[in-house]
């Protein structure tokens, strides 16, 4: 009997360094992604949506002319061989938000997880009614886009659309 309790302790022990070594591993295969700054401001014609652009339908249906000349998002060579990964945002909590800090962009074989934060930096237009945003361009790819955001992983229908 003595030898099945310390038996299954090793055993319990293997199984967790298994795991352990696993989860570790896996985060070793993020690579970080080159993109570009596209895009930002406070002035977000959208709200709170996550967008994953391949060509320029989405932006020509649901971002306005005024917005689309004022940050030169008509240009054809946006969508040659990459894509424009959009993140709107609205202050509809009155913090102050006026800033979408992107952490970092990272890939592995299925997915591209794009981190970022919303901050308050610049505390003078704490009054103002803010809605920032983000616009990248990335290397044009088919995989999951996952975002998080203030360290919270997004990723229901509500929060993200993917235009094809």
């Amino acid at each position: 009997m003595n030898l099945k309790k310390p038996s299954l302790a090793l055993l319990s022990v293997a199984i967790f360094s298994l795991i352990a070594g696993k989860s570790f591993s896996q985060t070793e295969n993020f690579t970080n992604l080159e993109y570009s700054v596209i895009a930002s401001g406070t002035d977000s014609p959208l709200e709170d949506l996550h967008i994953v652009c391949y060509n320029k339908f989405f932006n020509k249906d649901y971002l306005s002319d005024e917005f689309r000349n004022k940050y030169n998002l008509n240009r054809k060579e946006l969508f040659q061989k990459k894509m424009l990964i959009q993140i709107f945002r609205l202050d509809t909590e009155d913090k102050g938000l006026d800033k979408i800090e992107l952490i970092g962009i990272v890939q592995d074989n299925d997915n591209i997880v794009v981190e970022y934060n919303v901050v308050n930096s610049d505390t003078s237009n704490d009054n103002e009614p803010l809605a920032p945003f983000l616009i990248l361009q990335v290397p044009k790819s088919k995989k999951n886009v996952k975002f998080v955001a203030n360290g919270i992983q997004l990723g229901s229908s509500n929060d993200i659309f993917v235009d094809n």
